[in-house]
């Protein structure tokens, strides 16, 4: 088996990090605009085509970020000599994708205390300026 020359494997090498930083780029604007993201709407603001989202450090940015589901190895990528899956990277991407999912849990429960408190202290103030001893919690 030949073996790529080494120039080639560098420029691959940029290359793939160039794509993944333009997707990850493309998740966090469109996260901070509030859109819920699907792989539509980051081709359009990319403009990358739709196979680039099926490769693996796509992907694994796509599970991180939590527009795609971890999932085990698809139909289209089984080999026909029917190699086991690599569990060490299907274990990795669904540990990525709890850890997320943990994370935005965490955020979104601070995120509710912090409203919580402001609702009453909103409240107390309404009851402070109705003059009423006794606020209708």
């Amino acid at each position: 088996m030949k073996k790529l020359p080494q120039s080639l494997q560098n420029k691959q090498e940029s290359d793939r990090r160039a794509t993944s930083s333009k997707v990850e780029d493309a998740i966090i604007e469109l996260k901070s605009q509030g859109y819920n993201i699907r792989i539509k709407d980051l081709m359009f603001v990319t403009g990358l085509s739709r196979s680039v989202f099926a490769k693996p450090h796509i992907r694994r940015i796509l599970v991180e970020y939590a527009i795609t589901e971890p999932s085990d190895i698809d139909s289209s990528s089984k080999k026909s000599d029917k190699k086991q899956p690599d569990i060490n990277r299907i274990l990795a991407e669904k540990n990525g994708y709890i850890e997320r999912l943990l994370f935005e849990n965490e955020q979104l429960r601070k995120e509710c205390e912090i409203l919580r408190g402001q609702i009453h202290l909103l409240m107390y103030k309404k009851s402070v300026t109705d003059d009423n001893d006794f606020p209708n919690f």
